[in-house]
C-alpha cells in the first residue's frame, strides 16, 4: 500500500509538470496567463512541490523553513497574491466553496479540534480522491507532526515539514480519527 501511495503521489506530480501552461513572468498576474482556476491551480501545486522536504519551523525562516500559513502565503505570493501570515486570518480569505467544487490549488482550512470554529491549520489541495470524497484526497502543507508520505524511501526528513498527506489515511482504517480529516472545516478559492 505504501509503494502504491508513493507511486500515485509521484505520478501526479510528474503529470502536473507536463501541463502546457507557461509559468507566470515577474509582474504578471494569474489572470493574464489563464482565466481558469483549474489551470492556475496546477501551477500553484507545481510551485508548492518545489519545496517538498523543506523543514517545518515556527517561527519560519522563509523559504528555508515554513509553518503552515507561511507556506501557503509564500506559494501564492509567487503568483501575485498577498495572503495572511497567520492561520486565524484565513477566515476571510478567498471565496468559500463546497468540497465538491474544490480543485487542486485551492486552500483547505482546518480547525484546532473536531467541530471547533477556531482555525489551526491551512493547506493546499494537491489532488482529490478518485471518487471525489474528502477521505482519500491529498494535501500539500507544512506539517509539524508526522503525517506525510515519504517521497524517498527511508528518508526520515520527509515525514514533517513540507509533505503530501492523504486525508483519512490511518493504519486502523478508522478515517474519522485521522488528524486532518476530522478537523477539516472548509475549502476556499483565491484563484480567479
Amino acid at each position: 500500500m505504501r509503494k502504491l501511495t508513493l507511486f500515485l503521489a509521484v505520478s501526479f506530480f510528474l503529470l502536473a509538470g507536463c501541463v502546457a501552461i507557461q509559468p507566470l513572468q515577474s509582474g504578471e498576474s494569474p489572470e493574464k496567463d489563464s482565466g481558469k482556476p483549474a489551470e492556475q491551480g496546477l501551477l500553484v501545486i507545481k510551485k508548492a512541490a518545489e519545496y517538498l522536504r523543506t523543514p517545518y519551523r515556527s517561527p519560519p525562516d522563509v523559504p528555508k523553513s515554513f509553518d503552515c500559513s507561511s507556506f501557503v502565503k509564500y506559494v501564492y505570493a509567487q503568483f501575485g497574491y498577498n495572503l495572511p501570515a497567520s492561520t486565524a486570518a484565513y477566515h476571510d480569505v478567498g471565496t468559500r466553496i463546497d468540497w465538491k467544487d474544490a480543485q487542486p490549488g485551492d486552500i483547505l482550512v482546518f480547525a484546532n479540534v473536531k467541530g471547533s470554529s477556531k482555525i489551526d491549520h491551512v493547506a493546499i489541495l494537491w489532488k482529490k480522491s478518485g471518487n471525489g470524497d474528502l477521505a482519500g484526497s491529498w494535501i500539500i502543507h507544512a506539517a509539524s507532526i508526522n503525517t506525510g508520505v515519504s517521497m524517498k524511501e527511508g528518508d526520515p526528513n520527509t515525514k514533517t515539514g513540507i509533505v503530501i498527506t492523504e486525508l483519512g489515511l490511518r493504519g486502523d482504517g478508522i478515517k474519522e480519527n485521522e488528524y486532518f480529516y476530522q478537523r477539516y472545516m472548509y475549502s476556499t478559492r483565491v484563484l480567479k
